[in-house]
């Protein structure tokens, strides 16, 4: 099976290492960025391996391997360590960051910026897709970087390097967003009705207005992610919450057994005359 290894390519023979790689017939990549430097007394533009040593080559590892004892530069396997064992492994990148990574860092003119893992949390960010542009289908994390004023689309090889560039807002989807437990459980819940009740009954046109869409569809996950750790201990605000986490799935595509059971139970705490009751009861008709 083919898969993405890392070779370290040290006395700065990463560009050598990729090309000879390639004339072995493996992809193999090296994200470069512009530098401007002074030859001669004269400032030009060039081209320059963006992270240090790193090489990155795609196939099996019997064919990397004959193709790394017929090169001329010295490189070695990136290796680590296995946990509870005295032995070392070969890194392997996943097929999808290494994607992504590619998709955004091969962007040569774009004002990307690199870090260290360890110095961007991306627990923090929304997991998200671009749709359109240079970066259409690439999912990364969106998080606000220090020193920028926009968030930033962050894509990151796992424990190696993480590549940072503006994007868009326009063209942003959220897939999954991180945001903090609801400290107005009844008004963010009344929120999100109004605003699924709306998706749900006249929904804008995906295409032809995809910004509308993404909007909504954005605040409607934000909301939903505030208010699935919360309970209410009033029946009323259960009976709410229940009401808006229900029809914001309903929304996203798919309802949870989860939350049917919540509704099911904030409707058996309610008065039996409850306008609230009568609501619940009929949208728990449709999911049946």
């Amino acid at each position: 099976m083919k898969s993405w290894y890392v070779l370290r390519a040290i006395f700065k023979k990463e560009v050598a290492v990729r090309d000879a790689l390639r004339h072995a017939g493996l992809h193999s990549y090296v994200p470069l960025r512009y530098r401007v430097e002074t030859q001669r007394g004269r400032k030009v533009r060039r081209l320059v391996p963006a992270i240090t040593e790193l090489v990155f080559v795609r196939g099996t590892e019997e064919e990397v391997k004959e193709a790394k004892t017929r090169l001329r530069e010295t490189c070695y396997w990136l290796t680590r360590p296995v946990i509870g064992k005295e032995r070392r492994e070969k890194v392997v990148v996943a097929d999808r960051d290494m994607e992504n990574f590619i998709r955004v860092t091969e962007q040569t003119e774009a004002d990307i910026l690199y870090f260290r893992p360890d110095e961007v949390s991306l627990a923090k960010g929304d997991h998200i897709r671009i749709h359109g542009g240079a970066f259409d289908g690439v999912e990364g994390v969106l998080l606000k970087v220090k020193g920028r004023r926009e968030k930033q689309l962050v894509v990151a090889i796992p424990d190696l390097a993480v590549a940072a560039v503006t994007v868009r807002p326009d063209v942003v989807e959220v897939v999954t967003q991180q945001r903090a437990a609801s400290h107005d459980v009844l008004g963010d819940a009344k929120e999100l009705i109004r605003l699924a009740t709306t998706m749900l009954s006249a929904p804008p046109d995906k295409e032809a207005s995809r910004h509308e869409w993404n909007l909504l569809h954005r605040e409607i996950q934000g909301l939903y992610q505030s208010l699935l750790p919360r309970r209410g201990f009033i029946p009323a605000t259960e009976g709410q919450l229940s009401l808006a986490l229900l029809l914001a799935e309903r929304v996203m595509g798919t309802v949870s057994d989860a939350t049917l059971q919540r509704c099911h139970a904030a409707v058996a705490r309610l008065r039996a005359n409850s306008q609230l009751r009568e609501q619940l009861l009929e949208e728990l008709k449709i999911e049946n």
